[in-house]
């Protein structure tokens, strides 16, 4: 694969002149805002609207009241679950709905804006499930039955309001336990010391093989999520012992539903930052469907421009989705989902001495996907979710000289068709079943070449080209899961998923099994279990005809823990785990081959103390201690892993204050990662210097840790609002040390230089919302 990894941006290097007009700028824009306030309209309204069904059957819940709390407005739930509340004064609200056999729930932090549309849904527990197992009032921490350890989840108001974070999905689950960052440059999830190639994600049903911008298969980089947040319902963050329903994927898995668009006004939003610009709308289309859609296109470029920087990023991307009800019992939902990245670069970047060898490239990487989802409620204690979708990721890099910009690089496409289908069917109130299944097709396109070169010691590296176009691969999955509540007190979840992979050949059956005892009314003891298997991917297999006979990695899972809830809104929890690696693929320094000589094991303890926000207040502290080992071969000597990073603390805190103000801050420490330093140099061929390497991964990185301050303000006038932000990352500037790179001059001497992460970097932010 070819090494392209570029200096984005770095606003701590600017010169002072230019911070200091960008921020008088931004200054005279926050005093006028300030000023405009003065328009507000005291009798400006908003609307809160949205959709309540069974959490488990999915079946639309009538004749549910919906109050908002601290007023007298409220509605009542028609036939298909949809309730409406308008003339709701501008403000922030906690939102209550209750039906007597189920479960009382509370959805606080409901912002309603003037002129706009607040969609609001719930899924409720039924009483007979959840008595005995937690408080019935309390909701704050539901979670799925089958998913009793290592399970977040986060609602839209939990993303947007995260400092250090620049409205980012992704930067905001860095901050969960077990989750490590890859720093201030990269949005990528490192999992329980797991590669971020370990997660599968999902948006609304449709796996997503690449969700972040300048990320490449097997890279830790990656800059800002291709996903506008804005557009999320919900996300779901599995971390471990995940059931059978997921499968492909060792580490995580990281599912993201889409809202619908709403039934009542259109809503638009445009959002301007150092990171970009977007615009969402939101609204019916007919009276039975409605849309969501976002367009949002980067300013790196124009950024890098302004600090005379070599390298020019852009990127662009676009998410929808189309809701249509075809009828009480059926409904219809196209996503799609569409990115494209580009680097053009004239100069050298002193970091990367690959980059410098070949000072002109251009860099486009690609990514869409488009899925159908049917959703049928065919019986009363019975749904079936089926979906159909195509993904496609690739990229293309030339490298090179002025003279010739094509000496090194690639062109690469992977294609996925896929057809899967889930059935949930819970025949009494104590049992549930799930089964499904998948079918998926695989086109894959990979060209590579690159020019003669030389090894460190000066041996003769010969041109080389490679082709990789296969025959079309077919994998077949199938799942069962059984979900038993016997007693009040034990959860019981049993699980059995068989995956075929054709071109490797291999049939894989994966046990998962999960259990939850509660303990007390509010205290619940937890454990899983269960056997993952990831095939290799085609990036790996494409680049050495040896690399064919690549098989599947796997992991098993260990999961026990305890978790308490002290108040409705504040929890407590604590997990060890262990996961045990084999067959897991191991490349050489040498050449492109590949095998699955590696094995490995990662284990660790996390603590996480969270409080939900309400009255004004929102925080959490979470510390995991962890440590990740790998050995490439039986009789090789064991080395720690990449990302492994024994001690990670993260401390978040909220406050809303009055007149719309709120303030933020985050604090993370983490250990340095592990890097393999120098032994010495050394004469090679024709007296050339070379670098000897050391033990592997034996040295680490300085420890990082930073402070980030973030503070909202919100302005109401006549007919729309505007939220400004100013997100502060590293505010005492704190230098983290991301890589060192090493090279040796003619007379032998080592020299070091340092890729540092964002120093004190401050993010503005607008979003116009009528």
């Amino acid at each position: 694969m070819i090494d392209s990894k570029v200096e984005i941006i770095s606003l701590s290097g600017m010169n002072g002149l230019k911070i200091k007009n960008i921020t008088v700028l931004f200054s005279i824009l926050l005093i006028l805002l300030i000023n405009f306030s003065v328009l507000y309209s005291e009798e400006s309204k908003g609307i809160i609207s949205g959709e309540i069904i069974d959490a488990d059957t999915k079946q639309p819940l009538s004749y549910v009241t919906v109050t908002v709390q601290g007023t007298k407005l409220g509605a009542i739930s028609d036939k298909n679950g949809y309730y409406v509340i308008k003339k709701v004064p501008v403000g922030n609200y906690v939102v209550n709905v209750s039906r007597i056999e189920y479960q009382k729930s509370e959805i606080p932090d409901v912002n309603v804006s003037v002129g706009r549309n607040q969609t609001v849904n719930f899924e409720l527990k039924h009483k007979d499930i959840i008595m005995g197992s937690i408080l019935v009032t309390n909701d704050y921490f539901q979670k799925p039955v089958d998913n009793p350890t290592s399970f977040k989840s986060l609602e839209p108001q939990e993303i947007r309001r995260s400092p250090g974070s620049a409205d980012d999905i992704f930067r905001v689950m860095q901050s969960l336990p077990g989750v490590s960052t890859a720093g201030g440059k990269s949005a990528q999830l490192i999992v329980r010391g797991g590669s971020p190639d370990e997660n599968l994600t999902l948006l609304d049903n449709v796996e997503i093989y690449n969700p972040i911008h300048f990320a490449r298969s097997g890279e830790s980089m990656g800059i800002i999520s291709v996903i506008n947040p804005s557009l999320l319902k919900k996300v779901d963050f599995i971390t471990g012992g995940f059931p059978s329903k997921y499968g492909d994927k060792l580490s995580s898995v990281f599912d993201m539903s889409l809202m619908d668009g709403n039934k009542e006004v259109f809503n638009t939003d445009v959002n301007l930052n150092l990171g970009g610009f977007g615009l969402t709308l939101d609204g019916p289309v007919t009276e039975k469907s409605s849309v969501i859609f976002s367009l949002r296109r980067g300013f790196f470029d124009i950024l890098t421009s302004i600090m005379n920087k070599p390298a020019a990023p852009r990127y662009y991307d676009a998410v929808g989705k189309y809701t249509i009800h075809l009828n009480d019992m059926n409904k219809l939902s196209i996503v799609g989902f569409y990115y494209i990245d580009q680097i053009d670069k004239e100069g050298t970047i002193n970091q990367n001495p690959e980059m410098n060898k070949y000072p002109y490239m251009t860099r486009d990487d690609y990514g869409s996907a488009f899925g159908i989802n049917w959703q049928s409620l065919f019986s009363t204690n019975a749904y079936a979710l089926t979906t159909f979708s195509y993904s496609s990721n690739g990229w293309k890099t030339h490298l090179g000289l002025e003279n010739n910009r094509d000496l090194k690089g690639d062109d690469i496409q992977e294609d996925e068709y896929i057809l899967k289908t889930e059935v949930n069917y819970k025949p009494l109130s104590w049992i549930e079943f799930k089964t499904g299944g998948y079918i998926k097709f695989i086109d894959s396109k990979h060209v590579i070449w690159s020019p003669e070169d030389t090894t460190r010691n000066g041996k003769l590296i010969p041109a080389s080209s490679v082709s990789y176009h296969p025959e079309i691969s077919e994998k077949y999955s199938g799942f069962i899961q059984t979900s038993m509540n016997p007693i009040s007190v034990i959860t019981l979840n049993t699980g059995l998923r068989l995956d075929h992979f054709t071109y490797t050949g291999e049939t894989k059956l994966s046990p998962r099994i999960s259990f939850k005892y509660n303990i007390f009314e509010n205290t619940a003891f937890n454990l899983a279990y269960g056997d993952f298997y990831q095939t290799p991917a085609a990036f790996q297999i494409a680049v050495d005809t040896n690399n064919h006979s690549l098989k599947s990695a796997k992991s098993t899972h260990y999961v026990i823990g305890f978790e308490h809830n002290f108040y409705e809104d504040m929890k407590a929890s604590v997990e060890v785990y262990h996961k045990e690696l084999n067959n897991v693929i191991t490349t050489s320094d040498t050449n492109n081959i590949l095998t699955n000589s590696g094995n490995g094991y990662t284990r660790g303890i996390e603590f996480y103390l969270q409080k939900k926000f309400t009255q004004g207040f929102v925080g959490s502290i979470s510390y995991s201690y962890s440590t990740s080992k790998r050995q490439d071969g039986v009789n090789l000597p064991e080395y720690n892993f990449e990302y492994d990073r024994p001690h990670i603390l993260n401390i978040i805190f909220g406050i809303e204050l009055p007149d719309s103000w709120q303030i933020g801050a985050k604090f993370q420490y983490a250990t340095g990662n592990p890097y393999t330093s120098y032994k010495e140099a050394k004469q090679g061929i024709n007296g050339i210097y070379y670098i000897v390497d050391g033990e592997k991964n034996a040295a680490r990185y300085p420890d990082y840790h930073k402070l980030d301050l973030r503070v909202d303000k919100k302005f109401q006038f006549d007919s729309w609002s505007i939220n400004v932000y100013l997100d502060l990352w590293n505010v005492y500037n704190r230098i983290n040390v991301m890589s060192y790179s090493f090279s040796v001059d003619n007379a032998g001497n080592i020299n070091t230089k340092i890729r540092e992460d964002f120093g004190l970097l401050p993010l503005i932010g607008i979003n116009i919302l009528f």
